[in-house]
């Protein structure tokens, strides 16, 4: 490994300009801050002040070739979270040992261009102890389209840089996609509409050379999914629960006597629970507008549901006359009723700043996208990553208490 900018031949000082230019203000501003770098007018002459204090041994070339590693990592990026149907995953391992093994397999950011990479490579590895991760850094040869003066477009060769992360607290491998203008493929694999459609290429390659796992079904994403609009549309109001108690309880079955014999052909056990249902919503929905909702500290808001039947969207940010909460609450209900909610748009607030993302479980791996372009940091990851992975830890734990007592009853029916 080299350990000065000086040494660098003149092709591995092209291939560091190549990387270096995909670095935005956000990114170049790290090295002001860690280095005393001069600012400047512009980013050009920014990237040519840090090529001089790389030159003169200001910035030490250790920690810019990991800055330079991770210059899209706190980008606009879509999050691919897989986890392990292996029950022991992760306990056999450290982040130390993955650390070393990586390191052993490290292809230099400088030896990497776009015209002569024809394999995916590992170029980066980085020890993040206090969060007990490891974060890869992945080089992918990929195709990009370009515009040329004339109009006519052309395929470009183009390094394609994606983020994992193995998080040893949430037993997760995270998959940090850059949204690249115009790519049009990776390593060989067509990317059609989404960035979806070539995730695999990237997982394949960590899973044979990194950390081989078998993809498990996410199912407790939707029951968080579920339980977060619940929360997010609950009145939190006593008065309103007092009420609805004593509703329930003492005018419920009178006025579902009157219904049956008004009309004998509703006592049927399925029409009475959704009549019961509908009697016990409507009077809360009545009681929210009456009341009023008591506003309560919670980890997400909601912006956004999409269905799968007849592709039902409910948009709490649409232009066009608002909503009240109450009704708003009474279509989401009915989404989650009546087919089975695909997308959640959720809003994480940090630091008094909104970070809306379009959560979706799909086969083996649950996704975040951001629902605007604006920059990320991963710490902001790491947070509503940890956030849902609370929602996760409470389902999980209501199953295991579920199975439990379905296995008492078992036995307990077994010696009677």
């Amino acid at each position: 490994m080299i350990g000065n900018y000086n040494e660098l031949s003149d092709q591995q000082r092209k291939n560091i300009d190549y990387f270096l230019q995909r670095a935005d203000s956000n990114r170049l501003s790290i090295l002001h801050q860690k280095f005393n770098v001069q600012r400047a007018r512009n980013n050009i002459v920014f990237r040519e002040n840090i090529i001089r204090d790389l030159m003169f041994g200001q910035i030490p070339f250790s920690n810019f070739m990991e800055w330079l590693g991770h210059v899209e990592l706190e980008g606009n990026n879509s999050l691919f979270i897989y986890e392990a149907e292996e029950e022991d995953f992760l306990q056999d391992c450290s982040v130390e040992t993955i650390y070393n093994k990586c390191e052993k397999l490290l292809t230099p950011l400088y030896d990497i261009s776009p015209e002569e990479l024809n394999k995916i490579r590992l170029v980066n590895v980085s020890k993040i102890e206090s969060k007990n991760q490891v974060l890869l850094t992945i080089a992918a040869p990929s195709q990009v389209q370009v515009k040329k003066l004339d109009g006519q477009m052309e395929l470009r060769n183009h390094v394609y840089l994606a983020y994992l992360i193995v998080d040893f607290n949430l037993k997760s491998v995270i998959l940090f996609m850059h949204p690249t203008a115009g790519l049009a493929s990776i390593y060989g694999e067509s990317k059609r509409r989404d960035i979806d459609d070539v995730t695999w290429i990237i997982l394949h390659f960590f899973r044979e050379n990194v950390l081989g796992f078998t993809l498990k079904e996410p199912e407790w994403v939707v029951n968080a999914l579920a339980k977060i609009s619940e929360e997010y549309f609950y009145h939190n109001n006593p008065i309103i629960e007092e009420k609805s108690e004593v509703f329930t309880k003492k005018h419920i079955p009178d006025l579902l006597k009157s219904l049956k014999k008004f009309d004998p052909d509703l006592d049927r056990q399925d029409s009475i629970l959704r009549i019961k249902r509908a009697l016990e919503n409507i009077y809360d929905s009545e009681m929210v507008v009456i009341h009023g909702r008591v506003t309560k500290e919670i980890p997400f808001k909601i912006f956004l549901q999409q269905t799968d039947r007849g592709l039902t969207q409910f948009k709490a940010n649409t232009r066009g006359k608002a909503l009240s909460h109450a009704e708003a609450a009474d279509i989401i209900s009915l989404m989650w009723e009546h087919g089975e909610v695909l997308n959640v748009g959720l809003i994480h607030i940090e630091e008094e700043k909104e970070y809306p993302y379009i959560i979706k479980k799909l086969d083996k791996y649950f996704s975040l996208k951001k629902y605007t372009t604006s920059s990320t940091g991963k710490e902001v990851v790491d947070n509503v990553l940890r956030k849902l992975n609370k929602y996760k830890e409470e389902i999980e734990s209501i199953s295991l208490f579920t199975d439990l007592e379905d296995f008492g009853r078992g036995v307990d029916d077994s010696q009677a």
